[in-house]
């Protein structure tokens, strides 16, 4: 059974994807690596996508038996010419995981036009050129499209300035739903997580001011930060079976974030 079509078999199986071929964007580290480590385990063939040559020779390390091409999202010609080899090499593609991303924290005053154009083409034009290339390789039984969106692109109430990241992390969760209407004929389901700040490199320096970071716990309800393997559980079900009648959905995996 394939993530993108109806009748989906009952039990725990329906969170299984054996044999189906998963690409992570990003997939060298961080979130993107707990997604990868999880579709393993369940059963796909994962292939890891990385502009970081040396974080995938590592990441393949830990990870035997995924397969791994360097890639730049923002390069049109090379995802184009990646996703057509991935997908001749595995007969086809049945899940992506759009996780490549880049957060550029300035003030809006202070934020060049040349850092804004940097984060709006790996965090949107970069999502929006792998799902275009990936559903190519969506055969007739349909497939799944998970977009890594953010608290950020639902709320505007950030605890610094971040314009560019919330602004395309918000366009990432409207391109959501848009592929997900227009990609339904084609049983290509189309959902995102919205995760809250996650134990990642990606926060960076964050975790160097105590300040901050006690104020991201206070106003987060459960009151600490997500651990990656904890948004790839969720990310794992909206590609999985399990997930077959939702599609257009905005799965916050946020600790109560966007609740309040």
């Amino acid at each position: 059974m394939t993530a993108g079509r109806g009748a989906a078999p009952g039990g725990l199986r329906a969170f299984r994807v054996d044999g189906q071929v998963a690409l992570v964007t990003g997939g060298a580290q961080g979130i993107g690596l707990a997604c990868a480590t999880l579709l393993a385990e369940a059963g796909a063939r994962v292939v890891l996508l990385d502009r970081d040559a040396a974080a995938l020779e590592d990441a393949c390390a830990r990870l035997p038996g995924v397969s791994a091409h360097t890639l730049d999202v923002t390069d049109e010609a090379a995802v184009e010419r990646t996703f057509a080899a991935i997908a001749g090499e595995h007969g086809g593609v049945h899940i992506l995981i759009n996780n490549a991303g880049l957060a550029i924290r300035k003030p809006s005053l202070e934020l060049p036009l040349s850092d804004w154009n940097a984060v709006v083409a790996v965090n949107l034009t970069g999502a929006f050129l792998c799902a275009r290339a990936a559903a190519r390789h969506v055969g007739p039984d349909g497939g799944a499209i998970v977009n890594t969106a953010s608290i950020m692109g639902l709320s505007g109430g950030g605890l610094y300035p971040n314009i560019s990241y919330q602004a395309t992390k918000g366009g990432l969760v409207n391109m959501t739903r848009a592929l997900a209407v227009e990609w339904a004929p084609r049983r290509i389901r189309v959902n995102a997580v919205a995760p809250t700040w996650t134990k990642t490199g990606f926060i960076g320096q964050l975790e160097t001011q105590p300040a901050l970071m006690e104020r991201i716990r206070a106003v987060t309800p459960l009151g600490r930060l997500a651990e990656p393997h904890e948004v790839a559980a969720a990310v794992l079900f909206l590609a999985s079976p399990a997930a077959a009648m939702i599609t257009g959905h905005i799965l916050a995996v946020d600790g109560g974030y966007l609740a309040q």
